[in-house]
């Protein structure tokens, strides 16, 4: 696997919009991008699998192997984890770690590298619970036993307009006991702030999007520097006085006016239909990609799952800390220094970790696109030139159909 995450860090530093063969490159490297199969395949060869990496069957028999060793059910799925584009849930993710006998690092790295996803979320009672055990040497088993011994409680779908308790403080408390009996009475006396998750990275985006969104924020700044820079022929999307999410959010991607406005109307400003299906955004990278109503919604409070948060958090932490240089040095096509992008690289991974999250990983394709951008001489516009490759490959695949 370290073989894999190098190959694709290369990329990051070799790609070039400029090259002759960039399009090329950028549908092969989309390409190699592993799947969960592919991706637990390695994982079980780093642990003991031995046969070959193609055949299913062996597979499935090394892991219901593991799940009896460690005295558990193996799910009746498995075959089918191996399948394209297939992924079990987060709680089976966690049986397979615990069968596996992985520690609590260990465990994180697996939901990094393999589910490209964040690892505990003791927002969660189960998860705090697995994250207990797994700390303490206990079970699967002792982790079902101490979950039933809390009352069981729906997520609400807004964080209260309260004190919230966060992550970090969840985890040092349960850092310093070691009985269960602690575990649950912590967890039962603060039931209600067990009931919601991703207060502190939907503050950050809230700060970040009021930074760029507000009167004379950010996205108006650099508006006017892209005007300064650029000729009428480009005509690129800026965001004006009162400018419209939409508007903001078509200027960070790079959109061109006529695209914005089409989009706006048929679409009712949306660009699912860009990314679904799309080959420059393989696996995972376009669901829950940022847009205009994802904006909106945690802007509201409204709670959304792992993936959109983290995507969230990655793609207005990039923007914000480009246009701030573009607006200080008050040149648009400002050239990086490589003290520039390894601060921008540190100021997101501090984010995400600040927020319960994994730090950014090439071989998760959503991350690799701005890991590659940070290597261009202009990252916040190899950014956009990505994008609008996005959209041409979609326009091609229409026009193909038509």
């Amino acid at each position: 696997m370290d073989h894999y995450t190098e190959f694709l860090g290369e990329q990051t530093e070799t790609l070039s919009p400029d090259d002759e063969d960039y399009e090329i490159r950028l549908r092969e490297i989309a390409e190699s991008f592993r799947g969960y199969g592919e991706a637990l395949s390695d994982f079980i060869a780093d642990h003991g699998y031995t046969d070959a990496l193609s055949d299913v069957d062996a597979k499935v028999k090394f892991i219901r192997e593991k799940f009896k060793t460690a005295d558990m059910k193996s799910p009746r799925d498995i075959k089918k984890w191996f399948s394209p584009k297939m992924k079990p849930d987060r709680d089976t993710i966690f049986q397979i770690c615990f069968a596996f006998g992985l520690g609590i690092a260990e465990t994180n790295d697996f939901f990094r590298r393999v589910y490209f996803d964040r690892g505990f979320d003791c927002h969660t009672i189960s998860e705090a619970v697995y994250y207990f055990c797994i700390k303490n040497g206990l079970t699967y088993r002792d982790a079902q036993d101490i979950i039933r011994r809390i009352p069981p409680q729906e997520k609400i779908k807004a964080i209260p307009q309260r004190e919230v308790l966060y992550t970090g403080t969840i985890i040092e408390y349960i850092n310093s006991i070691d009985s269960t009996d602690e575990l649950v009475e912590y967890i039962t006396s603060n039931i209600n702030d067990f009931l919601y998750n991703h207060a502190t990275a939907i503050r950050f985006i809230r700060e970040l999007w009021t930074e760029i969104s507000k009167d004379h924020g950010l996205a108006r700044q650099e508006g006017e520097q892209i005007k300064r820079s650029f000729t009428d022929e480009e005509d690129y999307v800026v965001a004006g006085p009162g400018a419209s999410t939409w508007t903001i959010f078509s200027q960070i991607i790079g959109l061109r006016n006529e695209l914005a406005d089409d989009y706006a109307v048929k679409s009712n400003r949306s660009i699912s239909s860009v990314l679904k299906q799309n080959v420059l955004m393989p696996l995972n990278a376009g669901d829950c990609f940022p847009s205009q109503q994802s904006i909106d919604a945690l802007m509201r409070g409204e709670l959304k799952d792992n993936d959109l948060i983290r995507k969230m958090l990655v793609f207005l932490v990039f923007y914000t800390y480009w246009a701030k240089i573009i607006i200080r040095h008050k040149n648009e096509l400002y050239l990086r220094t490589d003290a520039d992008s390894e601060r921008c690289f540190d100021t997101m991974n501090k984010y995400l970790l600040d927020a319960g999250y994994q730090e950014l990983y090439a071989g998760n394709p959503y991350d690799w696109i701005f890991m590659w951008a940070l290597d261009d001489e202009n990252p916040l516009w190899a950014f956009r030139f990505f994008i609008g490759e996005v959209f041409a490959v979609k326009e091609e695949e229409a026009g193909a159909n038509d």
